[in-house]
């Protein structure tokens, strides 16, 4: 791709999306989906209404202890829904033994054996599968198409990076190619292999998509334990599918997720230009990923970052 004086080669240019590039295709931001969350707690979710204050208010006491108070505060899905999964391990969490009582008023909501909260997590989801990221009209995401036209302007693979669990990317590559874009799934058996997405036999691949939280439709085979895809993804449960949340699952040792986030670390210390669509710099981890790309770009020019 060549301007008036910027020249960029292979591996020099790569996207990452955020969630509020999904929005015009009808995905609600987080903002919104926490709005939802509210309103059916003050319905059909009453029975949890209790212990989505506390965790919320145990959120927002702990940020203000490090001095993050009111609007500055990242409270979002990812973060609940990671709040959630932390409370439900109980004794399994490392730091159980360190733990001389739990909160009395913890206790209360979420049951003497925490047995709201497994509960809880499961029904927020659902939501998330089946009502906000499930769109039922792929059209709305029609504008996703522009990546594609991007990648023959470039001339070469385009690498984009993606923190949503959505089909809008892969949808829109369908449309123009008949076929899903390279996630690193093996075509004749469906498993997931790194190999497929580190170049290894690049001629008829002309972009990758890496979905550093998961997708909507990933599931892990029955028989071997191996990460696949599903063409049904309405049939798969909440707690099959391969979707995660926070900073903890992310880096967890099984495939693919640790191996995707090492993939963005390093293209991005290679990348001369990083295009950042829809992303509100709320995960600290990613935002370190990126700090340490663009301190490596200014060493290497000379300046100072």
């Amino acid at each position: 791709m060549s301007g008036s004086s910027i020249t960029f080669r292979k591996d020099e240019v790569l996207v990452l999306l955020g969630a509020g590039a999904s929005v015009d295709a009808g995905i609600p931001h987080s903002a919104e989906m926490v709005r939802q969350i509210e309103d059916a707690l003050e319905k059909e979710w009453k029975d949890f209404r209790d212990l989505y204050n506390y965790v919320r208010s145990a959120i927002f006491y702990a940020d203000g202890i490090r001095g993050t108070y009111a609007n500055e505060v990242a409270y979002n899905i990812e973060r609940l829904v990671m709040s959630l999964d932390e409370l439900a391990r109980r004794e399994e969490h490392p730091l159980y033994l360190f733990v001389g009582a739990w909160n009395p008023r913890l206790l209360q909501v979420a049951g003497s054996d925490f047995e709201r909260v497994s509960p809880f997590r499961t029904k927020i989801v659902e939501k998330l599968r089946h009502e906000w990221i499930e769109i039922q009209n792929y059209d709305n995401a029609n504008y996703f198409r522009g990546l594609i036209n991007f990648q023959k302007e470039l001339n070469f693979p385009l690498r984009v990076f993606t923190l949503n669990y959505d089909l809008c990317v892969e949808k829109a590559y369908h449309a123009e190619y008949r076929e899903m874009p390279e996630r690193g799934f093996d075509k004749d058996n469906r498993f997931w292999s790194h190999e497929l997405l580190e170049d290894a036999d690049p001629a008829d691949k002309n972009f990758y998509l890496y979905k550093l939280h998961g997708s909507i439709d990933w599931v892990r085979d029955p028989g071997s334990g191996k990460l696949t895809f599903s063409d049904s993804t309405s049939k798969i449960k909440p707690d099959d599918g391969q979707i995660i949340f926070g900073l903890t699952y992310k880096l967890q040792y099984v495939d693919p997720f640790l191996f995707l986030v090492y993939q963005l670390r390093r293209l991005s210390l290679e990348a001369k230009l990083i295009l950042v669509i829809g992303y509100g710099f709320a995960d600290e981890h990613i935002n370190g990923i990126l700090s340490q790309a663009l301190r490596s770009t200014f060493r290497n020019s000379g300046c100072e970052a």
